[in-house]
């Protein structure tokens, strides 16, 4: 979970840059803020999606919880995947597509800006079933219980 909260704070401090980046002139602090940026979504996202997926899953099977037994873990799942090829396919390959063509300090995009934002959202969004844990049993949650009461 420490781990999670260190994607979210770095997801934090992209979209913060991002907002930084598109409401200034300054092509100088665009151009930093954009260098922090690729050294955040690079370098460091990666290494914490990671490692928030494999403890994720390591929890999961090592304890009563199990990997596909509850709903809430079965979307957290969805969403960490989806968070993870978002920021590989999308986010990670702008920034490197940026950082290679030295592009243009205006060129911090606004729809960089609302796919981190979309990004924080589900972040949050896992964090809150991690806390609630809604939505019950998935069938193969139940199926176990079911076959132990019958003997």
């Amino acid at each position: 979970m420490t781990v999670a909260v260190g994607w979210v704070g770095i997801e934090i401090a992209q979209l913060i840059l991002g907002l930084v980046g598109l409401s200034t002139d300054d092509a100088g602090l665009v151009r930093a803020t954009r260098v922090v940026m690729e050294i955040l979504g690079i370098e460091l996202i990666a290494i914490v999606a990671w490692t928030t997926l494999l403890t994720g899953l390591l929890l999961a099977t090592a304890t009563q919880w199990g990997l596909l037994k509850h709903y809430w873990i079965v979307t957290k799942l969805v969403i960490n995947i989806g968070l993870m090829l978002n920021g590989h396919f999308f986010i990670q390959h702008w920034l490197r597509e940026q950082a290679e063509v030295g592009a243009a300090p205006e060129s911090l995009s606004l729809q960089l800006v609302i796919t981190m934002s979309v990004s924080l959202v589900l972040l949050a969004s896992a964090t809150a079933l991690s806390v609630y844990k809604p939505w019950g049993k998935t069938r193969r949650g139940r199926h176990p219980a079911a076959q132990s009461a019958r003997r």
